[in-house]
């Protein structure tokens, strides 16, 4: 299968190792076109003609940045798009009307993506793992406890009061930056979310070799492992004391511990890697083929492009957006415009 891998790389890796050809475009530099400014539908379709590369799936994996090439409604084959970050990027919804499937990996917001108008299904699409990058190094667990992420992210005021607090009561290594040694040193990782999200901290520190403590929260976490078990049991969130009390606790009975964070190990690399969600993605683009299910979409342009003109103006009009004035004036002008 030939797919057109747009934004996150994280599975390009596992796409190829499948044996599927892809094509890369976005902002990091390990894609085949690395690219700096929006890239219009006639750019890429130069692109593709040159490459005589004609993709049988589109695939957008959300990097929680705005949209950077534009036209992908239009392409063949069939478009699946991947929201992460859904909870803080409202235009997800309106630009979701640009592919026939949409896979939403916060439980909670499935429902904002479900439209009686589309035929196109919405379902529930957790996070991962990436055994490439997420090792266990077997290092000693000479760590107790860690938290590893950006300390005073602008759109989680929370974050800092919460480790602050937590580090009255007990000592956490805290760090930003490369985490995969850390995690695989900490007997336990401690995770705190935006707004109760399952993020890729939860996936990434278990692979890693950690038991994990994250917060109580919805968003299918109970789906996904078994409190006491492959994570430890969750604190209540933003309540620095029970996530303290949990970690003495943890730290008292090692072996116990060192228990839940094979068996989350075990559980993150058998059925939340990046291989799993790959395959997964491959056989449901192979039925979306199978079943023409691009058609309605080319046949629907109008209506669609009404929807994404909603998600650019969404972009225009965020003020907590760190974008520059002109990109503003870009989104703006693309929301305006007439179909």
């Amino acid at each position: 299968m030939r797919v057109l891998n747009l934004s996150g790389t994280a599975l390009i890796s596992s796409f190829k190792s499948l044996g599927h050809q892809v094509l890369s475009i976005g902002k990091s530099p390990i894609c085949d076109i690395s690219i700096n400014n929006p890239m219009d539908i006639k750019d890429l379709l130069k692109i593709l003609k040159s490459r005589s590369f004609y993709p049988d799936l589109v695939f957008w994996n959300d990097t929680c940045r705005p949209p950077e090439v534009f036209g992908i409604e239009r392409l063949p084959g069939v478009t699946i798009g991947l929201t992460i970050d859904q909870y803080c990027n409202p235009w997800h919804v309106p630009y979701s009307w640009a592919f026939d499937l949409m896979l939403v990996a916060q439980k909670d917001y499935l429902k904002f993506f479900v439209q009686k108008r589309l035929p196109r299904k919405c379902i529930w699409f957790p996070l991962f793992c990436n055994e490439e990058k997420d090792k266990d190094f077997g290092l000693e667990k000479d760590i107790p406890v860690s938290f590893v992420g950006t300390l005073n992210p602008p759109i989680n005021t929370d974050r800092p009061v919460f480790l602050n607090a937590f580090k009255k009561f007990h000592p956490l290594y805290t760090h930003q930056g490369q985490y995969a040694e850390i995690f695989s040193r900490s007997l336990v990782v401690l995770n705190q979310s935006a707004v109760g999200e399952l993020n890729y901290r939860l996936f990434q520190a278990a692979c890693c070799g950690a038991a994990v403590l994250t917060e109580d929260v919805e968003n299918g976490l109970m789906d996904l492992f078994t409190p006491g078990e492959d994570i430890l049991p969750p604190y209540q969130r933003g309540n620095a004391q029970s996530a303290v009390d949990i970690v003495r606790n943890a730290l008292n009975n090692p072996e116990q511990t060192m228990e839940i964070a094979r068996k989350g190990q075990a559980r993150v690399r058998r059925e939340h890697s990046a291989m799993v969600r790959a395959k997964r993605i491959i056989n449901m683009a192979e039925r979306l083929i199978y079943k023409n299910a691009g058609s309605w979409r080319r046949d629907n342009l109008k209506l669609i492009d009404r929807e994404l003109r909603k998600s650019f103006i969404f972009l225009a009009s965020d003020n907590k957006l760190p974008l520059s004035k002109g990109l503003r004036d870009f989104y703006l002008s693309l929301g305006l415009k007439s179909s």
